[in-house]
């Protein structure tokens, strides 16, 4: 890693010692940024979250005589699409947070001395998925998944490791009678073929700096769970607050209609207990019956617009900030976690829908979202 990584406990107590931020760049293998970008870093923010590409801000504060003035940002060290990441090391065990594209630049000239501000915006490493189009790519014989799979193997050099799972309804269509093509650039056609199954797509940094793992397929709601978020447990209390909040117009059921020779028969949404485990032990009823369009389409085509519709946002949902220090670990999203001390209807598991990491020198703080199916937990205790 960076051979002098931004210390976050500059100034503060011991609660921090553990922790450091490591930064590096370049147009596509990375090297260690220099010592004066390290020292000029003041913060940095990261969000994940569901339904969206994940991306981060990081801000630098500088001298008009430092090296980030007079030779790094003239020679284009920060110039759109260089690549960056981000690694926070705590207790030892390095996590990485950001790999992909610089997308925009901005300078901030200042009067007072040592006072210039660098803020540099990106995304995660499907940015580079998202600057060819592609549209009219003909993909005979090939079912969505294994599109995307081919799709994803031009961003090797990228440390893109794929995993695609294909829909249960997936069909490949003779290439004698019809064959896909493809429509925009390789992010927004695997984005598209994902909401068409109720799948996801997108890109996790790591396990390894350097590599990013690209996903396709169903929402993942199973697994081991996070550490509990505790509130109100005293000193194993590690959020400060939880806000609940239910939404009935998120709560619908499903149909759609299938053609069977002149006569179109009506179809309920199948169960998705596999792909979309009950999280809640008293799921919300829903409030509004959603016909979908489906008359052109398929048998298959019609199961797997249903699915898709009932991949949809949770009604009930929760936000917070976490103590890091009191955590333990950044908590990540798209996996499960417990919630402790919130009361009966809304402890239990919850699928954590975003986090936002906030560093800075002497802090990291986590930010949340979290959503589930109803009230009510489904388990009798949560893991600590």
């Amino acid at each position: 890693m960076a051979s002098a990584p931004l210390s976050l406990l500059d100034g503060t107590g011991p609660s921090l010692a553990n922790i450091s931020l490591s930064l590096l760049m370049g147009p596509v293998a990375v090297a260690p940024v220099p010592a004066s970008v390290v020292q000029a870093i003041e913060g940095a923010q990261i969000t994940r979250a569901i339904g969206q590409r994940s991306g981060f801000q990081l801000e630098l504060v500088y001298s008009g005589t430092s090296p980030i003035a007079t030779q790094l940002l003239p020679a284009g060290y920060f110039d759109p699409l260089i690549r960056v990441i981000l690694v926070a090391t705590l207790n030892g065990i390095p996590h990485v947070l950001a790999d992909g594209p610089i997308r925009k630049q901005e300078v901030a000239a200042s009067n007072r001395p040592g006072e210039h501000r660098l803020t540099l915006t990106g995304e995660d490493v499907t940015g580079y998925m998202d600057l060819i189009d592609f549209t009219g790519m003909p993909w005979p014989a090939l079912p969505p998944f294994a599109r995307v799979a081919a799709m994803l193997a031009k961003y090797a050099m990228f440390g893109v490791i794929p995993a695609t799972i294909p829909s249960p309804f997936s069909m490949a269509a003779s290439p004698t009678e019809r064959y896909a093509q493809q429509q925009g650039t390789d992010f927004q056609y695997a984005t598209a073929l994902a909401a068409a199954a109720g799948h996801e797509f997108y890109a996790t940094p790591g396990p390894a700096p350097g590599t990013n793992t690209v996903y396709w397929g169903p929402p993942i709601r199973v697994g081991i769970p996070q550490p509990a978020i505790n509130i109100d447990l005293g000193a194993a209390g590690n959020a400060a607050s939880v806000q609940f909040s239910m939404d009935g117009t998120a709560a619908e059921l499903t149909y759609a209609h299938v053609k069977a020779g002149p006569v179109s028969i009506p179809l309920p949404m199948p169960s998705i207990g596999l792909l979309k485990p009950p999280l809640a032990a008293r799921p919300l009823i829903p409030s509004r019956l959603r016909l979908l369009e489906t008359e052109r389409k398929t048998a298959p085509e019609v199961l797997e617009a249903l699915l898709a519709a009932g991949a949809r946002t949770d009604p009930v949902t929760a936000t917070g900030q976490i103590d890091l220090t009191r955590y333990g670990r950044p908590l990540d999203a798209r996996q499960l976690v417990g919630v402790r001390g919130a009361g009966l209807a809304h402890d239990g598991l919850w699928h954590v829908r975003s986090v936002t990491h906030s560093l800075a020198r002497g802090r990291w703080s986590q930010s949340f979202q979290l959503s589930r199916d109803g009230l009510l937990p489904t388990v009798p205790q949560v893991p600590a």
